[in-house]
């Protein structure tokens, strides 16, 4: 990942410049068609910057797919490109997935959110007595962590094993009282979700979710790996107890292997498309996988029992019922991110949505989404640089 340098500020702020005033007596095909001239030319600049190999973008507007772009390599080796229809994994955006799925369950009267887990899985040890669902959508729970940074099990022991060895553990806080992200909140949900329906995760969420939105590219990581985008990253990495670390810098992207297995894929077995991802959200908001009262508690940033809520850093600053978001006071985001790789904003209030995925670990979107938006949306200031 390659350090932003001053050069490539300005050549952002030259291609806004040109932009805006091209477009002061432009015909609507012609604006439409210079907003997506300025969204690849400022996605190529962000991917020269920052090192991307490569990359795919969807822009939705009024709940309708503006703009798609595919760009640079999926595989380094042997140069394949990326196209519309590469898949790439996008990690914890899964769990944006997993907040729909249960509130399918809570609409069906299957499901109540503030209900302890040990209602619907008994056998949870007492110690987690009291975490409760929304608890653990919201990583409030206090859950010790199931799986290290480098997606490695407790010890490296396989799954089964792991899950018994996590619920041997103490909490790391009382439920409710601290936003601690962990990976072992979304296992819990997903063996929740094939307790109440009696079938696989994966086969709940393709038929409520994937056929309902019409998608026809996307699938869970066990699915297999056909037309998948490789993954790099330009940093060594070293286990260190539950943390992975990186621990040099490489001059070239390495290559990445992320083993991701069935108990994970609520927390983030989801692969998919940009086109895909962005026919997901359109169908959210035409209310065809929930309801828009349900839209509404996913979205909504949770607190915690002091009053304050938290989130990832100063810009991904909430947390909802698997959804992150920006609070803030104008034009505020829905953010779901995900393996430092892919990010999702949507803007309620300007019925506008950003999708970037990309395949290098520390690309980290997300700091260049709002960069994209103010091409749509003239007086949006950017942040979280």
């Amino acid at each position: 990942m390659m350090p932003r340098n001053s050069a490539v500020v300005g050549l952002l702020v030259a291609l806004c410049g040109l932009f805006f005033g091209a477009t002061a007596h432009s015909s609507p095909t012609e604006e439409a068609a210079d907003k997506a001239r300025a969204v690849s030319s400022l996605i190529q600049a962000e991917m020269a910057a920052r090192g991307i190999p490569g990359a795919q973008v969807a822009i939705v507007q009024n709940q309708n797919i503006i703009f798609t772009g595919a760009f640079g390599l999926a595989t380094l080796e042997g140069a394949v490109p990326v196209t519309p229809q590469t898949v790439f994994p996008i990690n914890s955006i899964s769990k944006a997935l997993a907040g729909v799925a249960v509130m399918q369950l809570v609409e069906a009267g299957k499901l109540d959110l503030d209900a302890p887990l040990k209602t619907y899985l008994e056998s949870l040890p007492s110690a987690w007595g009291a975490v409760t669902v929304r608890h653990a959508l919201t990583h409030m729970s206090g859950l010790p962590e199931i799986v290290d940074d480098n997606l490695r099990a407790i010890d490296g022991a396989a799954p089964e094993l792991a899950w018994q060895k996590v619920q041997s553990r103490p909490l790391d806080a009382l439920p409710g009282t601290r936003f601690g992200y962990t990976q072992t909140n979304y296992v819990v949900i997903g063996k929740l979700i094939e307790t109440l329906t009696k079938r696989s995760y994966a086969d709940f969420v393709r038929e409520r979710q994937f056929m309902a939105a019409g998608l026809t590219r996307t699938r869970f990581s066990i699915d297999g790996e056909p037309d998948a985008a490789s993954l790099y990253s330009f940093l060594a990495l070293q286990i260190q107890g539950m943390k992975t670390v990186g621990v040099e810098r490489s001059k070239v992207p390495l290559l990445r292997l992320e083993p991701m297995t069935a108990y994970l894929d609520a927390a983030g077995g989801v692969r998919t498309t940009a086109t895909d991802l962005a026919k997901w959200v359109i169908a959210l908001q035409r209310t065809k996988l929930v309801s828009a009262n349900s839209l509404d508690q996913l979205w909504k940033p949770q607190a915690q029992k002091d009053g304050t809520i938290r989130g990832f850093n100063a810009l991904v600053n909430g947390y909802g019922l698997g959804w992150p978001s920006a609070r803030r006071d104008a034009h505020p985001a829905l953010t779901p991110v995900g393996g430092a790789r892919a990010a999702v904003f949507i803007y309620p209030r300007d019925e506008l949505t950003v999708l970037v995925l990309t395949n290098l670990m520390g690309a980290s979107p997300e700091r260049f989404i709002d960069n994209i938006a103010s091409i749509y949306i003239p007086d949006l200031v950017p942040t979280g640089r």
